[in-house]
């Protein structure tokens, strides 16, 4: 049997599940909550325990081998990804006091064709949005402002319900979680130009 890219085995299974990998920047219990949602959904999801910032611009920059979607669960501020301080020995050049703006990470985004959904409050700029379409992205969905904290698992749930259970394209269902509850709002859609 040839050898599989990450998670397209399961895409071959007699009852087929969707690769999805998950971004951990900083604090991890979102990105468990997110884990379980998605493989309670059905996913088959790869786990990304980022410890440095050069280790989240590596699975930005995974190219054909990354997984069709691929969720960001992070911090963010005025700055961007929120990753912290570092002891000597850790490249943080790429950080603006402990965050990682899209300047940072637009020459190292290589995820061809992917749809992205990021968590991290503000992660919904024009700027980051442009750093993800510019390495290849299909459509890049974040939040531009800060939404309650909890919101983050139910959009994720929500989205993800209706790409998987209802084959709705990103958009479609972002639209429908917008219907859902106006405060979802926050999240955003970009999509590369065609």
């Amino acid at each position: 049997m040839p050898l599989m890219r990450n998670g397209l085995v399961d895409e071959t299974f007699d009852f087929p599940r969707m690769p999805i990998s998950v971004i951990a920047v900083g604090d991890v219990g979102e990105a468990f909550l997110v884990r379980s949602v998605l493989e309670g959904l059905g996913a088959s999801v790869l786990f990304h325990l980022i410890g440095t910032p050069n280790d989240f611009l590596r699975v930005l920059g995974q190219g054909e081998a990354a997984s069709r979607y691929v969720v960001i669960c992070a911090h963010g501020d005025e700055n961007g990804f929120v990753f912290g301080d570092y002891g000597a020995g850790i490249n943080i050049a790429s950080l603006t006091d402990g965050s990682m703006p899209p300047e940072s990470i637009a020459d190292h985004v290589n995820l061809p064709g992917r749809v992205v959904v990021s968590t991290a409050c503000g992660s919904g700029s024009e700027a980051f949005a442009a750093a993800f379409l510019k390495g290849g992205v299909s459509v890049y969905i974040a939040p531009n402002d800060s939404p309650e904290g909890s919101d983050a698992g139910l959009v994720i749930h929500m989205l993800f319900h209706q790409i998987m259970g209802r084959g709705a394209s990103p958009e479609t269902a972002l639209a429908r979680v917008h219907a859902y509850d106006s405060a979802l709002e926050p999240f955003v859609a970009f999509r590369a130009p065609k």
